[in-house]
């Protein structure tokens, strides 16, 4: 059985109105993230693709909370952190990975996300658990 760990970033603007979400390949609407490589911790792989697919350089600031999926074929964990853009406010801009890129109203996105996300106004509210690692390997 192959075993994946995925991340998810929920990243929302200061006011807390809008959602930063990705359009994916298959038309459905999510966090920007994707799978974590072998040799990266879970926030350096959702600092990149959150680059990758917005073009926005985000900070991590905690877990929220862990989705797991098991079937006969395959095993993956996601797990979704809030994160926050650093520097200015820039507009997303996707790259070939996700069809499209978008700060989404809260009642819009909550709208569009699939079911099993968690509620958008209990991530804004949540005060999430505080992630910490351990990197014994040289940075790149």
């Amino acid at each position: 059985m192959k075993r994946t760990i995925k991340v998810e970033g929920f990243i929302y603007n200061e006011k807390k109105d809008e959602i930063l979400a990705v359009r994916k390949r298959d038309l459905t609407w999510g966090f920007p993230g994707g799978r974590v490589d072998q040799d990266e911790t879970m926030e350096e792989a959702l600092i990149r693709k959150v680059k990758q697919q917005t073009s926005i350089e985000v900070a991590v600031s905690s877990l929220l909370y862990c989705k797991e999926r098991r079937t006969a074929w395959e095993h993956v964990c996601i797990f979704v952190f809030r994160a926050k853009p650093v520097g200015g406010f820039t507009l997303p801009q996707n790259d070939e990975s996700v069809f499209r890129v978008k700060w989404l109203g809260v009642p819009l996105a909550d709208d569009l996300l699939p079911e099993e996300t968690a509620s958008l106004h209990f991530l804004l509210n949540a005060a999430g658990a505080e992630y910490e690692h351990c990197n014994e390997f040289p940075a790149k």
